[in-house]
């Protein structure tokens, strides 16, 4: 009697679940570190944190500024369905883990669909390169947004629709459509290939050859309208809504103001329209999205369809975030570009010419991929982004502040506070003050902060907030705020500080003050029309902290034609090469030099941290005054002094 066969083992199965647990496990291990060492400077994860709060203490629409809600920006239904798990774990964190984690089952569904159509090693070898794909990784260490679900979501959705499972179709039809509204246009992709596929296949009823793509099509169409029309006007029924530009105006506005204006155009003036896409950071991005799987993605013309209608949005649009790598947009293309190469290796194993292609096709492939995660990725320098997300000892102040603002209080901040403070119903982002001068719909909302405002928690060296370094005005707005609003600062440390509404203004960061209070009297002229009169210095700890204070005292004797920043540097009798330093952010930001008035004495206030692995012994302190030159600044000292202070 012959013995029975074992049976044969799936290692390729195995294989890609292994991937896919090192992936999710590494992916929210980066995301972790760099929330907990306040490396989210966008606004994107906080406010999307704070609508899953919100929802889960049943507020779904916003009542004003502040207010993040589920109705009232992006269609975000897919947090609905997520929600259950967030009331049980309500953190950013869940967020980001539920991101690692959906993108990283989308390799399942990139497997099953290349197994289906090729082989197990083919499903498995594009599922590999999916992990590692630079548009995918980009998207995912890249804030927290539900458009990311819509790449495993619309891979399942073409998935049943090869598989011919109507029920599962629809149903992941509906998730994908529920991650935002603009997923209607990747929608209609699938629908107009199935209904090309429908139209040249006879073995089926015309019904049965149809339904797949019209039913996707006309639900796409529908919840576009639901999305962008129904939804919207019942919400403008309940509140006034704000007088801010809309999507289509803000980067659509050179193809025209309206929907049906950009539609006209696309059809009566292609010349324009190709000349606004054949540009060369698009062209860029084409190549950067096809690159990693070696453009076998254009050897499927029927799947391309799905590529071109869903790279529309961005292409057309002149915002450079749509048409790069880098962010959440490139989701609803991703699963597109690997679907078509998936049909374009088939296509390909259908040629009779060249002969031996099945045993290199895969191999070149990888090659590509891997070249492409190393060349345009983030994922080789994750090593180095570990070292730069590590916990330092500003973070540890910034956490320490963070921990003193109430948990119900609605707080100002800027965005790398963001994420650890969206666990309330009102978060104002500060960017909006110092930005309104130049951005006219930002100063509607400067009123609703300054009323409901009760902290403001600001470091004024944030980049996002202040990228342009000094925009004209945006001192004022500041200056405005804190002055009229009584607001009186609580704590700072180099250049964060932590303020609360009280009964008069108290900035304590810069000024007016007189010769009573130097300490350290000198009479030094720094410029033509300015002179450094003193300083006081002292060691105190701050939050646990061991830091300098120093406070240095200017008078104005005419108008100061040019805006500085002041610099204190401390460097080391033991050791010569340790030095640490701080610029004067926050009275640059509050009341530059140009706005003094002649004849006042000003006094600028900084916390300075000493940095733990300071050497013990005598310090030599350096005063600079650095002027901004294009993108850099020129320092030209004014003051300096031996042995000022020693630490044990």
């Amino acid at each position: 009697m012959d013995k029975a066969k074992p049976a044969k083992i799936n290692w390729s199965k195995y294989a890609l679940w292994g991937l896919i647990v090192i992936y999710v496990i590494s992916f929210f291990w980066v995301a972790y570190l760099k929330y907990q060492s306040f490396s989210f400077q966008d606004m994107d994860l906080a406010a999307i944190n704070q609508t899953f709060w919100n929802a889960a203490h049943g507020k779904f629409i916003s009542h004003c500024y502040g207010e993040a809600a589920l109705l009232s920006g992006h269609k975000w239904f897919i947090i609905l369905p997520l929600l259950p798990v967030y009331i049980i774990f309500p953190n950013p964190l869940t967020l980001l883990f539920l991101q690692s984690l959906a993108l990283g089952l989308g390799a399942w569904a990139v497997y099953l669909l290349g197994k289906e159509m090729l082989t197990p090693i083919a499903g498995l070898t594009f599922s590999f390169c999916y992990l590692i794909y630079p548009a995918l990784n980009y998207a995912n260490l890249f804030e927290f947004h539900p458009i990311t679900f819509a790449t495993p979501l619309l891979f399942f959705t073409f998935y049943y629709y090869q598989k011919r499972n109507w029920g599962l179709y629809l149903l992941f039809l509906f998730l994908s459509l529920a991650c935002r509204e603009d997923i209607a246009i990747p929608i209609f992709g699938i629908g107009l290939f199935a209904l090309l596929q429908g139209i040249t296949r006879k073995e089926e009823g015309v019904f049965s050859r149809l339904k797949w793509g019209l039913s996707a099509i006309l639900l796409s169409v529908f919840w576009f309208i639901l999305c962008l029309k129904i939804i919207p006007g019942i919400i403008n029924k309940i509140h006034s809504p704000a007088d801010t530009p809309t999507m289509v105006e803000s980067f659509y506005g050179w193809l025209g103001s309206t929907p049906g204006e950009i539609a006209g155009n696309l059809f009566l003036h292609p010349g324009r329209v190709l000349r606004g896409v054949l540009i060369k950071p698009k062209i860029l991005y084409l190549f950067h999205l096809l690159v990693p799987l070696g453009f076998v993605s254009l050897l499927s013309p029927s799947a391309l369809i799905m590529v071109l209608v869903s790279l529309a949005e961005g292409l057309l649009s002149s915002r450079f975030t749509h048409f790069s790598i880098r962010y959440q947009y490139s989701s609803i293309i991703t699963p597109f570009i690997f679907i078509s190469a998936i049909y374009g290796v088939r296509n390909m194993l259908r040629w009779k010419w060249p002969g031996g292609k099945e045993k290199i096709i895969l191999p070149v492939i990888l090659i590509f991929s891997l070249i492409s995660a190393k060349t345009l990725g983030p994922l080789f320098r994750l090593p180095d982004g570990l070292r730069q997300w590590k916990i330092t000892q500003e973070d540890q102040v910034r956490q320490d502040l963070v921990d003193k603002v109430p948990p119900s209080a609605p707080v100002a901040a800027t965005f790398e506070f963001g994420p650890k403070l969206s666990m309330r119903p009102q978060l104002f982002l500060f960017y909006h003050l110092y930005a309104s001068s130049r951005k006219p719909g930002f100063a509607q909302n400067i009123p609703v902060m300054q009323e409901m405002a009760e902290y403001a928690l600001i470091d004024f060296n944030d980049w996002l907030t202040f990228y342009d370094f000094y925009t004209p005005g945006g001192d004022k707005n500041i200056y405005r705020f804190f002055t009229t609003g009584n607001w009186q600062l609580l704590d700072t440390v180099n250049s964060i500080a932590l303020f609360r509404k009280g009964d008069r203004p108290q900035l304590g960061l810069i000024g007016k003050s007189d010769r009573k209070e130097i300490s350290q009297h000198l009479n030094i002229s720094v410029l033509p029309q300015l002179n450094l009169l003193g300083y006081d210095l002292s060691q105190n700890r701050i939050l646990g902290k061991s830091v300098i204070s120093i406070a240095v005292y200017f008078q104005g004797l005419q108008p100061v034609p040019i805006d500085f920043l002041l610099a204190a540097r401390f460097n080391s009798n033991h050791d010569p090469e340790f030095f640490f330093e701080q610029a004067f952010f926050a009275p640059y930001r509050i009341y530059p030099t140009s706005r003094w008035e002649p004849g006042d004495i000003i006094k600028e206030y900084c916390n300075i941290l000493i940095p733990a692995d300071a050497p013990a012994g005598g310090y030599d302190l350096t005063l600079a005054l650095l002027f901004q030159k294009g993108r850099g600044f020129d320092g030209r000292i004014i003051y300096q002094k031996q042995n000022i202070v020693s630490f044990e």
